[in-house]
């Protein structure tokens, strides 16, 4: 079943980039059940599932993104116009934010399904934001001068539900120190051996899949290909911290080596045989989430063996 959509409204610019995707397209699952609606007329049913558009989960990153409202419906009169209208509700703050998203709907059938886009805001508080995507149905085009008159067939208004509140994280940040395996110190053998980066971060998602993947570098940025990562990592907590295990060979005596870590969407990146890292093809940006790229750390700074530097003059 395909449902007609007619001309978009004349929406301010932050709703203009709503985009209606029709049920013809592949609809993929949800984690949780459809929020369904709170309020309806008789023998009217609405469900929602809101996803970040890009990576089919309810988390964005401080810059905001698109959402992504999957909505079943069911009752409806087919070939008879209604409008759908999503907005987002500021859980924390109690209030809506931003302009209403609206979508002309003919539908052919009594029920089908349908999915529509959203703009959501970046986050520029230290804090994580909780939206609820408040949606409603109404019957006939309405535009948004008649909203505050019109008369809803369906509401969603859902804040506790997984399906229908999207969260978007304040600053994610890594931090990283480093020290020889063996003895905890700063210092390898000129021989080579293993180096232990602790990489400590910041309001990740728990459960969430991320890549951790690291080089370690000569304090000039020159590259060593020396690597190290965790293809899938799953916080168990927001905060935390966790290990790589970069192994030295021989070679490196007389230089200095740190690592630089960074953190990625697991989905859009693939690791080597060699350890290198590699953008997926057609990833969606942002790839990466956080990183300490920093060289001039001390606290991250391995000598191998005796630094040229500190080698008495001839």
């Amino acid at each position: 079943m395909t449902n007609r959509t007619q001309n978009r409204l004349n929406l301010p610019k932050a709703a203009a980039i709503a985009a209606l995707a029709l049920t013809g397209l592949m609809q993929p699952a949800h984690a949780a059940e459809p929020a369904v609606a709170t309020k309806a007329a008789k023998g009217v049913t609405l469900t929602s599932a809101v996803v970040e558009d890009a990576d089919e989960n309810r988390f964005f990153m401080r810059t905001g993104g698109i959402a992504r409202d999957d909505v079943t419906f069911d009752g409806l009169t087919p070939g008879q116009p209604y409008t759908l209208v999503a907005q987002l509700y500021h859980v924390g703050e109690g209030k809506l934010v931003g302009a209403p998203t609206l979508e002309n709907l003919i539908p052919d059938a009594a029920s089908g399904k349908t999915s529509f886009m959203l703009p959501v805001p970046p986050n520029r508080t230290e804090f994580n934001i909780d939206y609820a995507v408040y949606l409603t149905l109404y019957e006939g085009q309405v535009d948004l001068a008649g909203l505050a008159t019109a008369k809803p067939l369906a509401e969603i208004r859902d804040t506790k539900s997984e399906a229908t509140v999207l969260q978007v994280h304040a600053v994610q940040r890594v931090t990283v120190t480093a020290a020889d395996s063996a003895d905890g110190d700063r210092a390898l053998p000129g021989n080579g051996g293993k180096i232990t980066a602790k990489v400590d971060y910041e309001n990740l998602v728990e459960g969430y899949p991320y890549t951790i993947w690291g080089e370690l570098m000569k304090p000039s940025g020159q590259s060593t290909g020396i690597f190290a990562s965790i293809a899938e990592y799953k916080p168990e907590g927001k905060n935390g911290s966790v290990t790589l295990e970069f192994t030295v060979p021989e070679g490196f005596e007389g230089v200095a080596l740190v690592p630089s870590v960074g953190l990625y969407h697991k989905k859009r990146v693939t690791i080597g045989e060699n350890g290198a890292l590699s953008v997926l093809p057609d990833a969606p940006n942002p790839v990466m989430i956080a990183a300490d790229p920093n060289l001039n750390v001390p606290e991250k700074t391995i000598s191998i063996g005796t630094l040229f530097e500190d080698l008495p003059a001839e």
